[in-house]
């Protein structure tokens, strides 16, 4: 089966002359491997485009999330919600420079002359969505969304603990009652509609993410807002094109209304 990988990715296995044979490609090999200053220019042009591509599908993800929602099927909307921040988070970590690879293990790697990949012995850091995560937050530690936590978890793992809650650990999805976690959002978007509560949550000054009746929603709604001026600072263009553009529209039209999101986030 043929697909487009990571750019990323893909160079990091060029360098090591593994392409196609990645059984031969020793974590060892990797591990030491330094980069040159042709290696760290190219490797950063090329995270700049992969952000551009996962902050992409971190829009569709949540635009689809937020579609589902307006139809009232929550428990599906819950995954697409995590899988958006989880988008994000990559985006983010790709345009500033930080490749995350993956061999066997997961391994974070600064594209900068010089710099070794580095890999944390850590259950929590091997797999692609854990250890995406938590490589994220030992290294943005001034993530607004990380100054605070819904009981002992950072929102990123509480949300990661809904999603996988929704999608494994239940036997059944709710609809067409709603997941628990929901009750409070169902409330407020029947008092106040769809639309008045995503404006709130866009408004909303880091507090409502903290509070776990208003998360599923609100911490996707800010990392989109986060990643965005991320990609941004990178002097990244987050415009989609023609085609992209008309699809995430149409996802946020709700009884023949635009969402506010859509400006907010210049779609």
């Amino acid at each position: 089966m043929s697909f487009l990988r990571g750019r990323a990715q893909l160079r990091c296995e060029e360098y090591l002359n593994c392409t196609g044979r990645l059984d031969n490609w020793k974590s060892s090999d990797f591990k030491n491997f330094k980069l040159s200053k042709i290696h760290a220019t190219q490797l950063s042009q090329d995270l700049l485009e992969d952000s551009i591509d996962l902050y992409f599908k971190g829009l569709l993800s949540l635009s689809e999330a937020i579609n589902s929602i307006s139809r009232f099927y929550y428990s599906w909307a819950t995954v697409k919600l995590y899988y958006s921040v989880f988008y994000f988070i990559k985006a983010t970590l790709a345009s500033k420079g930080i490749a995350l690879i993956r061999q066997k293990s997961l391994f974070y790697l600064f594209a900068r002359e010089g710099k070794k990949p580095i890999k944390k012995n850590n259950k929590k850091y091997t797999s692609d969505h854990s250890g995406t995560i938590n490589y994220y937050q030992d290294i943005f530690k001034n993530d607004f969304l990380l100054t605070n936590r819904i009981g002992d978890e950072t929102v990123y793992e509480w949300l990661m603990k809904r999603r996988e809650q929704v999608q494994y650990r239940e036997r059944v999805f709710h609809e067409p009652n709603t997941p628990s976690f929901w009750n409070h959002i169902v409330k407020k978007i029947n008092e106040i509609s769809l639309n008045n509560i995503i404006q709130e949550y866009i408004d909303d000054n880091y507090i409502l993410s903290f509070q776990e009746e208003h998360a599923c929603l609100a911490v996707p709604i800010k990392r989109a807002l986060l990643s965005q001026k991320d990609l941004e600072d990178a002097g990244l263009k987050t415009s989609l094109n023609k085609d992209q553009k008309k699809r995430i529209i149409n996802l946020l039209i709700v009884n023949k209304k635009p969402l506010p999101i859509i400006q907010t986030l210049k779609i």
